[in-house]
């Protein structure tokens, strides 16, 4: 009797088997379940520069209520009690980046005119509170700030271009549809000497020396 029952569920478990087999055969495989490439999501790219899509200007601490958002330069400065500072931002807006996409890089340009004396390292770091051209020493005190985001090289040469990776700032920006208040420029290194690095902003006569701000993004 078990030997015959034994028998009964293995001819009923090949059966099964040759069953599952024989329907799966006849089932419709959609083309989605055989395709094996890679999706491609859709890229795009937006570079905003000038004065109507940019807001920059530079404060100074020995002159701690002047405003320069008119200026066709900016200073970054470092010496005891004559710091300077650069504050540039773009309007976002204007490129109607997705939320769902994000920044595949974000690079901030900036046209060094005059470089320090000596190679400075500068740091440049996210503003998280609302400032104008009319900026001052006086309100950039007061003004949020996160985590430094990068430092720069101004090397010692005149007029090139100091590309900036600002990738983690503008996507994080895109994805949260939080407002962008842009970066503060500054040399905090060790004092040697009044070391000053000026950039053309983007009141500048010359259109490419202007503050630029390149994203390539998905969408």
């Amino acid at each position: 009797m078990k030997t015959l029952r034994r028998t009964l569920v293995l001819l009923a478990a090949l059966t099964g088997v040759g069953t599952a087999a024989g329907y799966a055969a006849t089932l419709p495989v959609g083309s989605l379940h055989l395709w094996g490439g890679a999706q491609t999501l859709t890229k795009g790219t937006c570079t905003l520069s000038g004065s109507t899509q940019t807001s920059d200007t530079y404060v100074q601490q020995d002159h701690a209520t002047t405003s320069s958002g008119s200026a066709t330069t900016m200073n970054v400065q470092s010496a005891s009690g004559k710091l300077h500072a650069v504050f540039v931002s773009f309007d976002l807006s204007s490129c109607n980046l997705p939320a769902t996409g994000g920044a595949d890089s974000a690079t901030l340009s900036l046209r060094l005119t005059t470089h320090p004396v000596q190679n400075r390292v500068l740091t440049v770091t996210p503003v998280t509170s609302q400032w104008t051209e009319s900026l001052t020493w006086t309100d950039a005190v007061g003004l949020g700030y996160g985590a430094t985001t990068t430092t720069v090289e101004t090397g010692t040469k005149n007029n090139v271009t100091l590309a900036i990776p600002v990738t983690v700032d503008v996507d994080a920006k895109i994805k949260s549809s939080s407002a962008n208040y842009g970066w503060a420029i500054d040399d905090l290194g060790a004092v040697s000497g009044t070391q000053t690095s000026t950039f053309a902003s983007s009141e500048n006569g010359t259109s490419a020396n202007r503050p630029t701000l390149t994203i390539n993004y998905e969408k």
